[in-house]
């Protein structure tokens, strides 16, 4: 996928850093919630629609097409699995964890990207699509801000959080990179969490 192509499909990305910003600001779990909840109820439609339908599956496809990557043709996009990683975080997770593993979910990945392609040029041996030390370093950089300035973790957890984001993009893996690394953070605080201070 070129650059072009991959900025917008980043753009996308980056709406969902309105969550959270939007928790960050004081916004409620439950508005939150509803909005996500609603976007999924459409994208499961969607999914399910385009995946039983050959028509629907051909004007999504025509629709959107140019953005999908190849193994997303015949799966859940990526957008999808975004908008179920941030409702998980935000509906299981204390404000400040939510906050810290969306960010991570939406802004640091798309931002592996946004920086990696057009200037990666020291490549990580064994990653999935060719993972940049470049686009690794703004991965970790923009989830550590987001996960201490933005979430108010402290320094050494954001730092833990940064690298669990980082190191969960690099794998080839089936399993859509939003849902690692959605896990990846929300495994991470909630382990934190059960170790104590």
């Amino acid at each position: 996928m070129n650059f072009a192509r991959e900025l917008t499909r980043k753009a996308l990305h980056l709406v969902f850093a309105g969550v959270p910003l939007a928790l960050a600001a004081g916004a409620t779990r439950d508005v939150v919630l509803g909005i996500l909840g609603g976007m999924l109820a459409v994208a499961v439609v969607l999914e399910v629609a385009r995946g039983r339908s050959a028509a629907v599956a051909t004007t999504f496809t025509r629709a959107v097409g140019p953005l999908l990557r190849p193994e997303e043709r015949d799966r859940w996009t990526g957008a999808t699995w975004l908008i179920l990683v941030c409702l998980a975080a935000v509906w299981m997770l204390p404000r400040a964890d939510a906050i810290a593993v969306s960010w991570a979910a939406a802004v640091g990945d798309a931002s592996a990207a946004l920086v990696g392609i057009p200037l990666g040029g020291w490549l990580i041996p064994n990653t999935g699509r060719g993972k940049s030390v470049e686009g690794s370093a703004a991965c970790f950089l923009v989830t550590l801000f987001g996960a201490n300035q933005l979430a108010g973790l402290s320094l050494g957890l954001a730092l833990v959080v940064a690298a669990a984001a980082t190191a969960a993009e690099w794998p080839r893996s089936a399993v859509d990179d939003n849902v690692r690394v959605g896990a990846a953070t929300t495994a991470v605080l909630i382990i934190a969490r059960i170790l104590g201070p």
